[in-house]
């Protein structure tokens, strides 16, 4: 059975499934407040809900404070109650909040009597308790919108003052993230812009990009420059859309503007004449061999000079068309190698054509009493020194090479060289003697140095290792003769005209010996010239002179002319030869001999064989 109060309670509670929220608790306040009149305290089993009560308007007292039983037990249903519905949110077992919620409110059973109340039906009571629940998410619902709102409004207050800022801060200056000529004018004025774009340039003036390394800078006060910008020169960068101000944070604008220069072209060039570009001259490419005889193409190095004429020029050419920026390798100022590997192909393979050619020259068949003998060889360094090509066709450097064969033949070898020439000699009655080179001389090897270097080149077209002798233009004496008939060493003739006499040599030894007439001694246009000759022809049953010229008519069996000027070795019959005679009756120059000594003279010598006359 239910007490009057529990009963009044029952049916409120059960009825509220037709009231609303604020309705139902209305009628909890006021049942509660009916009970604190009649001095009744709640039971202890009231309904859980009833601690919404204490949701709209706590009471909240201290442990120690003089609560009344009544509010008491209020406090202690509200808590109970939020309890239970926090527990329901957070759980997911079987048991329902509701359920439990009512469970509690059941109002406690009288164990004075044997009988139990009827339960009440519980649909009612979860029907409240889900009005409840729903009208709570309602509202968390709508609170979570609300905020949503309220956070948009503000992030759209923020973005449109910080648009209304941007306007007003590039109103009448550039937008963020302008260049021109490489100078960020974001956020400046006209005036500022252009100000930063002069100083700039003035303050940087010509910039050169070498081949290698860092920029290098002229300043322009260097070379008096002054930079003005030309009128609408920022007009592309000050009309971009100032509304959408806010696009260009992410991105760039760069404007190339072309500045009016003004500055000193001559102290410019100096400036570039005078600066230290480069120290490292370019060498060309060459074909070089190796230890193994092969040939190979050592590439050319370009180095780092440069022509400072050129680069001025260009330099000057660019700054008239506005541009400060000069590309060293676009001046195309660098020295370069007159010879690059790529033009050295078609040598390299006419180099691998000739191959181990050796040139050798033979000086050995002399008669080495009088003459240098040895060889000289040019080998394939010095030929690589010489060697050009145009094509497939070799040249040589005929400077290079004239001036070797000069020295190492002709300085080396030539025995009939300038007047004043001198030649040492062991004569056989006074030792040695001095005899000069004379216009008269004759004897000699004299080496036809262009004629050499000709056949020279010859021999390294065909290709070939080759043993000559140079070219001459005049001969000695060869012991080897071309008739076949071979001399040893020291086979000569001698005159000794202070003693009158003479000596044949043959192969060293002595195969004949006579007196003689030399030219008379007291007429010098009739005088024999000491010197060293040869025999430059020999002829039988000759006439000598003339009356029309010489005066006079002689023949004679054996003529053997020795100069250019009509001496030579003649028979002529006379009673007497040697002694002084040549003094007063001496000849007109020539070396007189008796017939048979003559005879055999004829019969032994060759052209070219040496005849030394000696004082």
């Amino acid at each position: 059975m239910y007490s009057k109060d529990q009963e009044s309670n029952r049916n409120a509670f059960s009825s509220g499934a037709h009231l609303t929220k604020e309705e139902m608790r209305q009628k909890i306040r006021a049942s509660l407040a009916a009970k604190e009149s009649n001095g009744q305290q709640p039971e202890e089993h009231a309904p859980a809900y009833a601690g919404s009560v204490s949701r709209s308007q706590p009471v909240r007292r201290s442990a120690g404070s003089n609560a009344t039983p009544a509010e008491h037990s209020r406090t202690e249903k509200a808590r109970q109650l939020r309890e239970t519905m926090d527990a329901r949110r957070g759980s997911g077992n079987g048991r329902s909040m509701r359920g439990e919620a009512a469970s509690d409110w059941n109002p406690p059973v009288q164990r004075k009597t044997a009988v139990r109340p009827q339960p009440q039906p519980r649909p009612q009571r979860r029907e409240a308790y889900e009005d409840w629940d729903y009208d709570e998410r309602v509202h968390s619902t709508d609170a979570g919108k609300k905020i949503g709102i309220i956070t948009g409004i503000i992030v759209a207050a923020i973005l449109v003052l910080f648009y209304i800022i941007g306007l007003v801060m590039y109103h009448g200056k550039f937008l963020p993230k302008t260049y021109v000529n490489n100078v960020n004018i974001s956020g400046m004025t006209a005036e500022e812009a252009t100000n930063a774009i002069t100083d700039s340039a003035e303050e940087l003036g010509v910039t050169f990009i070498p081949r290698q390394g860092d920029p290098i800078v002229f300043k322009g006060s260097s070379f008096g420059c002054t930079v003005s910008l030309p009128d609408g020169a920022l007009s592309d960068a000050a009309d971009e859309g100032h509304s959408l101000w806010f696009r260009k944070l992410f991105s760039k604008s760069e404007y190339a503007v072309t500045l009016n220069v003004n500055y000193s072209e001559a102290n410019l060039a100096s400036l570039i004449a005078a600066y230290d570009w480069g120290n490292v001259p370019p060498t060309d490419a060459k074909v070089v061999q190796g230890e193994d005889g092969s040939f190979s193409i050592q590439p050319e190095d370009d180095g780092n000079m440069v022509d400072t004429t050129v680069l001025s020029n260009y330099t000057i050419e660019q700054m008239r068309n506005g541009s400060t920026t000069i590309n060293m390798v676009d001046a195309n100022c660098y020295k370069k190698a007159e010879v690059t590997a790529d033009s050295l192909k078609d040598t390299l393979a006419l180099y691998n054509q000739i191959g181990a050619v050796e040139i050798t020259y033979d000086m050995t068949n002399r008669e080495e009493l009088f003459d240098p003998v040895g060889t000289e060889t040019v080998g394939h360094e010095q030929l690589m020194q010489w060697i050009t090509s145009d094509g497939d066709q070799i040249s040589i450097d005929k400077e290079k090479a004239k001036e070797w064969v000069q020295t190492n033949i002709a300085d080396k070898y030539d025995t009939f060289k300038s007047e004043g020439y001198t030649r040492t000699f062991e004569s056989t009655a006074d030792g040695t003697v001095e005899l000069a080179l004379t216009p008269t001389s004759t004897y000699g090897w004299k080496t036809d140095v262009d004629a050499t270097v000709d056949k020279l080149e010859e021999y390294i077209q065909d290709g070939e290792s080759v043993t000559v002798e140079p070219e001459y233009e005049q001969a000695g004496f060869r012991p080897k003769t071309s008739s076949g008939k071979e001399f040893g060493e020291k086979t000569y003739i001698e005159v000794d005209i202070c003693h009158q006499h003479l000596w044949f040599y043959v192969d060293g030894e002595l195969y004949l010996e006579s007196d003689v007439v030399t030219g008379l001694d007291s007429d010098v246009n009739r005088q024999t010239h000491p010197g060293v000759f040869k025999i430059r022809d020999r002829v039988k049953d000759a006439v000598l002179g003339t009356y029309a010229v010489q005066g006079y008519q002689q023949p004679v069996s054996y003529w053997m002319p020795i100069d250019h000027t009509g001496i030579g070795l003649h028979d002529l019959n006379r009673s007497k030869y040697g002694g002084e005679i040549y003094k007063t009756h001496g000849s007109h120059g020539c070396i007189n001999l008796p017939l048979d000594v003559a005879g055999k003279i004829y019969e032994e010598t060759v052209v070219g064989m040496p005849v030394i006359i000696v004082p």
